[in-house]
């Protein structure tokens, strides 16, 4: 009896800890909520998951009286006429990822998606052409991306590969293996209604 009382108590703090494990796993319901346990979590994250600043190369500190942090992705991860950086808040999920493409000097196309945590849609909110301090949207900026060639089909396209390859391909490659782009949860992906008319 007093075998079976020694192994109870040597694996009670196992069981809690696996069932306290187990416990945050499944309430991480998408990639989205992953990441920002990963990067805002307690202690259980580094158990869980590597930081996402190390998945996106990284290796700034975030400090605890910031309530805000910008960090840009690692050209290893984007092209070198390209920029990535994410803008994440402490204490929600609701991040901003904000994406320029270089398409000659002085000319570059952008795009903003943000994560909505409350209606779990990752959403590109805006898509804009700068060039000689004027932007550029909606019809006007087709107009524009028709003078270097390109078109709707080309913006859909590239604003795929910013999500699927660099946003959420970067976290599946080196953060997480539980999702997938055929498994997101209860994530949506909706992309701006330029791009889908």
């Amino acid at each position: 009896m007093k075998k079976h009382r020694k192994t109870l108590l040597w694996l009670t703090p196992i069981l809690l800890f696996c069932l306290y494990w187990l416990g945050i796993y499944l309430s991480l319901k998408n990639p989205m909520e992953e990441i920002v346990y990963s990067e805002n979590g307690g202690m259980m994250r580094y158990v869980m998951f590597k930081p996402f600043t190390e998945t996106i190369g990284n290796d700034g500190i975030w400090k605890e009286d910031e309530e805000f942090q910008i960090y840009p992705y690692s050209k290893g991860i984007v092209g070198g006429n390209e920029e990535l950086s994410v803008m994440m808040f402490r204490g929600t999920p609701n991040w901003t990822y904000m994406y320029d493409l270089e398409l000659q000097k002085g000319v570059t196309l952008g795009f903003i998606f943000k994560y909505n945590s409350s209606k779990k849609l990752f959403l590109q909110k805006e898509v804009y052409l700068s060039k000689e301090d004027t932007t550029y949207e909606g019809q006007q900026l087709l107009d524009q991306l028709a003078t270097y060639g390109k078109d709707r089909a080309w913006l859909k396209k590239q604003s795929k590969k910013v999500v699927e390859q660099y946003i959420l391909g970067t976290w599946f490659r080196n953060g997480s293996s539980r999702y997938s782009l055929k498994n997101l949860g209860d994530m949506k992906i909706e992309y701006n209604k330029l791009i889908e008319e």
